[in-house]
């Protein structure tokens, strides 16, 4: 009978043993998943944080660089302003200073003869001859009614602030109050050009202001 009871014993303990041997493994089974699962939670969390982190960082690059493109176009656009503004100053400039070289005159002769009245207003200059049509000048008086005028006689000339007399190598001379002109003279008001038969009178020499 001892020998049966010492058997039950044994096989008691043996199952005892076991059970907490089982118990023992799966616990520690346990405990092991979870910490590999609160690790791989901590992966994913600190991988969420550097992506959030790496997110923000982009974020804040497009906006800086959106922030220096609109500052760069904002720079850009005030140049081109700057740009128009002193192109435009210039060409003002360029346009006083042509009109200051091109600026009109005006003259206003009168035939002593028949009391007849010319006004020319021109740039460069005003021929006079005896052909219908003045080729070659900016303004023409023809006196085709004067056998003694050449077809080219004289010319009104410009140069600098001043108008000049030139005689066209005529074939009867240009005289300016009685004296022959051999070389271009400066006119003036109440002056006489004499040519051919006709007598010229400067009644009037104007120039546009400016």
């Amino acid at each position: 009978m001892w020998y049966w009871v010492v058997m039950a014993v044994l096989v008691i303990g043996c199952i005892a043993l076991l059970s907490g041997t089982f118990f023992s493994i799966k616990k520690n089974k346990a405990e092991e998943a979870a910490e590999r699962a609160e690790a791989r939670k901590k992966k994913r969390k600190s991988q969420g944080n550097a992506e959030e982190a790496q997110q923000t960082g982009e974020r804040r690059k497009r906006a800086d660089g959106g922030r220096q493109s609109s500052q760069g176009a904002e720079n850009g656009r005030q140049q081109d302003a700057q740009a128009r503004r002193e192109e435009a100053r210039r060409v003002q400039a360029e346009q006083r200073k042509e009109r200051k070289k091109r600026r009109q005159w005006k003259v206003i002769l009168e035939d002593l003869d028949s009391w007849t009245k010319y006004s020319f207003i021109f740039y460069s200059n005003i021929g006079i001859g005896r052909a219908e049509s003045g080729q070659g000048y900016e303004r023409y008086l023809s006196l085709s009614e004067d056998g003694r005028v050449s077809k080219k006689h004289c010319v009104i000339v410009h140069r600098g602030d001043k108008l000049y007399l030139k005689d066209e190598g005529s074939r009867n001379g240009t005289y300016l109050n009685g004296e022959a002109v051999t070389r271009p003279v400066v006119l003036q008001k109440d002056d006489v050009i004499g040519l051919g038969g006709t007598r010229l009178e400067i009644l009037n020499i104007l120039r546009e202001s400016e």
